[in-house]
């Protein structure tokens, strides 16, 4: 019987109890190719198995031997991308942590099932020993929605808090790397974001698959915080949601007038937190994520 070997890896952390974490299975070469060996039944049930917020299968490419091909899968829900999941994913290839997938400098290329290319690198900034891991995903537009959507929207928000929510905004964007279609809610200043305590099933009703709050956060080092909800997902919280930013950091950028690219530390105010340093190239439309990954553990398994 055939044996695979996995890490676990927090993202956008430095504690092993912070952050979201994912599981990073290394499968044979060729395995997520046509013809697919490792089937999708055996990646939902070993996904359900391992009961980690985000599963990501890695295989060396047949066509490219500069390229991994990736899947993402969180039981049955498999998102086109995964933005915590592959900034765990080069974590664990950057410091070799699967040897069996091949040596990797401090830049690895992932290509998804839709046979988009993304690029992944480990950073050391200049001052500092932290390694950090940087993503580049394409930005999101958003689009106010309409004042009886508007309405319609703080009356749900409201009601999965079981008190008035201030609402001051909200836009609706779809990410470009899938259909996912998100829900971005601007709260008041007054909301304090990390103690809303929301019925998930209640944000259902949004009819968006992801619901992001956020607001600015009175404290200097930081520029917002947000919190991301993707119950028709089979996700009611997600701890900390790359793929959220590419639409959060092009609002708040153009919100705050932040020139090109100008760095900003935010934060995820979910139980397990997380922290991120975003910066937005209005120029080519690009997001680019980093933050640190915590190695959680390692072993094998065998189907």
């Amino acid at each position: 019987m055939p044996t695979f070997p996995y890490v676990i890896i927090n993202a956008f952390t430095r504690t092993s109890f912070g952050g979201n974490p994912a599981v990073i299975i290394a499968l044979p070469p060729s395995s997520l190719s046509q013809p697919q060996t490792f089937s999708e039944e055996t990646m939902i049930k070993t996904s359900l198995a391992f009961a980690q917020p985000m599963s990501i299968f890695l295989s060396p490419s047949s066509d490219d031997s500069t390229l991994l091909d990736v899947r993402f899968y969180n039981g049955t829900f498999a998102p086109p991308f995964c933005g915590h999941g592959m900034l765990a994913a080069v974590r664990a290839l950057c410091t070799n942590a699967l040897p069996s997938l091949g040596q990797f400098g401090s830049e690895v290329k992932l290509r998804t099932k839709a046979g988009t290319i993304f690029s992944a690198c480990s950073v050391t900034e200049s001052g500092s020993n932290e390694e950090k891991y940087e993503i580049v995903l394409p930005a999101t537009t958003f689009v106010t929605i309409s004042d009886v959507e508007m309405d319609r929207i703080t009356s749900v928000v409201s009601e999965a808090a079981g008190r008035n929510v201030q609402v001051e905004y909200a836009a609706e964007g779809e990410g470009k790397m899938g259909n996912r279609k998100y829900l971005m809610i601007i709260v008041g200043p007054d909301e304090n974001i990390g103690n809303m305590k929301l019925d998930t099933d209640v944000l259902r009703k949004t009819s968006y698959g992801t619901n992001i709050i956020t607001n600015l956060t009175p404290n200097d080092d930081q520029v917002f915080v947000s919190r991301v909800f993707a119950p028709a997902e089979g996700i009611p919280e997600d701890h900390v949601c790359g793929s959220a930013h590419t639409l959060l950091v092009p609002y708040w950028a153009t919100r705050l007038g932040k020139k090109n690219q100008e760095e900003m530390y935010v934060r995820q105010v979910s139980t397990r937190e997380g922290e991120l340093w975003v910066t937005w190239d209005q120029d080519k439309g690009l997001v680019r994520l980093k933050g640190h990954a915590k190695f959680f553990g390692k072993g094998d398994f065998t189907i």
